[in-house]
């Protein structure tokens, strides 16, 4: 009679979900770095005087290739998914947003994060 072995698991559910308005891609050869921003709107009184700022927040994920390529398989899957479930999701034309292209990274040292 073989013995079962028993292995313990711990997960960590980290920070809570993080929300982001906008996303930044870069890549070099070894990696995938996705950057995920939120932009958060500010008001401080200053000597009587209310004064706007900007509050940007940011959470980076960095990816080998073959797993970048995995990731964007199972989003395509689960946005098709989605859309039959629940309809097409409209980008408003109104509110156009920024298309910001892929920027390649020379050294993955030069990233800061």
């Amino acid at each position: 009679m073989e013995k079962q072995k028993r292995v313990n698991i711990k997960v960590d559910h980290g920070e809570p979900a993080f929300f982001s308005d906008n996303v930044t891609v870069s890549h070099n050869q070894s990696k995938f770095i996705i950057d995920f921003s939120q932009t958060i709107p500010s008001f401080d009184n200053v000597g009587g005087t209310m004064r706007q700022s900007f509050i940007i927040k940011h959470k980076a994920i960095m990816l080998d290739p073959q797993f970048a390529k995995i990731f964007l398989d199972l989003l395509q899957k689960n946005i098709k998914k989605y859309e039959k479930k629940f309809g097409k999701i409209k980008i408003p034309k109104s509110k156009k947003t920024k298309k910001k292209q892929t920027v390649e990274v020379e050294k993955a040292t030069r990233y800061i994060g």
